[in-house]
């Protein structure tokens, strides 16, 4: 059998669940067949052989053990290796390049392994990229750092938009991001969000809620300015002034650097206004999703989120929950207020305060239409499934 082999590469620790692993599993699960092989490949400074990998899924290969790269040396090293021990696989190859937060990987990706080896490379154009390239602050003394990184960030990045040319073509997760790459680049696929609504959902015995109360859950890294905490704490707290008895109940990873994030949780909880449960793997975390009445997405209205698109929300619809989220990139595309979901114009506490009284006064009348309709959008819309034959005949 002639096997065509993917190699999905990044920065990224493919072996650690997070927003970005898993939307490249949904890629790879969405490839790999019986003629096609996915290697879900990391940066790193290990020699790639064949033992250093895990088969995950059927023919769905992840780099385990290995160090990450952090320069422009062992970055180059790096797709040397990732080459060679594609040239020992088959000729029939493609590479996709995922890129994270580092710059190095792209301009080394384009200068070896398209322009010197002449590898097809395709490039999954996200917000991350985008994002870390805006500054709309202007250059000032009184912010050093910033204006340093302004100086620095600014050129590169914009040197990395115009290497988009150079690639296969870009698969873009919005409308916005993919607008944005056909200015350099007009082979585009827009793949939204993906999810696996037939997967069985695994739970334990522990408690992630408050009995007696409306539990509003949200999940996923606590990044108070990109999520909107912050605001939406104070709609919680003006919902219980009004008399509801509402629990707000978080999980997910807090950043050892993220001061603004450890000062949010800190003050949340000296006033007992949260409950914070950690970040959980993922039987926990579906035990925390599960115990939810309602999932949130508040985020606001930021550069990133205009760009981006939760991933979240395929991990609510997964569950079966009640979902409500904020008007951002292609949020409204999918979610039809007050059908399968609940939809607010971002920033808008007021709005967020009645819709939140609305769902609370009425769940009991509304869950279970809410629930059958967000299932069959999750089917009908996000099953990766959906999305074999348009991947395969836009990568091959």
């Amino acid at each position: 059998m002639d096997v065509h082999y993917f190699y999905i590469y990044s920065n990224c620790d493919y072996s650690v669940k997070s927003a970005a692993a898993t939307r490249m599993l949904y890629y790879a699960k969405a490839l790999a067949d019986e003629e096609n092989v996915v290697y879900l490949v990391s940066c790193c400074t290990s020699k790639l052989a064949q033992d250093k990998f895990v088969e995950i899924e059927p023919n769905i290969f992840v780099l385990e053990k290995k160090k990450l790269t952090r320069n422009f040396f062992s970055t180059f090293v790096f797709l040397i290796e990732l080459n060679n021990f594609s040239k020992n696989k088959s000729d029939k190859k493609t590479f996709i390049l995922d890129p994270y937060s580092l710059f190095l990987i792209q301009p080394i990706t384009v200068l070896y392994m398209i322009l010197v080896k002449k590898n097809k490379v395709y490039y999954e154009l996200n917000e991350v990229v985008k994002h870390s390239s805006e500054f709309h602050s202007p250059i000032s003394l009184k912010r050093i750092k910033y204006s340093l990184k302004r100086i620095i960030y600014r050129p590169i990045f914009n040197i990395a938009d115009i290497l988009m040319s150079f690639y296969e073509g870009l698969i873009c997760i919005s409308t916005n991001i993919e607008a944005y790459g056909k200015r350099y680049n007009k082979n585009t696929l827009r793949i939204p969000i993906l999810t696996d609504p037939e997967v069985s959902i695994k739970t334990s015995t522990r408690t992630y809620s408050n009995r007696g109360f409306f539990n509003i859950g949200f999940s996923g890294s606590i990044i108070p300015s990109k999520e909107n905490l912050i605001e939406f704490l104070e709609v919680i707290k003006k919902v219980r002034k009004s008399g509801y008895k509402v629990a707000l109940n978080l999980c997910g990873t807090i950043g050892k650097n993220d001061y603004q994030a450890q000062v949010f949780i800190e003050d949340a909880d000296k006033e007992n206004s949260i409950n914070y449960y950690g970040n959980l793997d993922e039987k926990e975390l579906s035990t925390f999703l599960s115990q939810q009445d309602l999932l949130v997405v508040p985020r606001g209205n930021t550069l990133q989120n205009r760009y981006g698109f939760s991933t979240k929300l395929s991990d609510y619809l997964n569950h079966k929950k009640v979902i409500l989220v904020t008007d951002i990139s292609d949020t409204k595309l999918y979610i039809i207020d007050g059908i399968n979901g609940f939809l607010v114009t971002p920033n808008d506490k007021q709005m967020m305060y009645e819709k939140l009284i609305y769902i609370i006064e009425n769940f009991k009348d509304i869950e279970e239409s809410i629930l059958e309709n967000a299932y069959k959008t999750s089917k009908d819309k996000f099953d990766y499934r959906l999305y074999k034959e348009k991947l395969h005949a836009f990568l091959k």
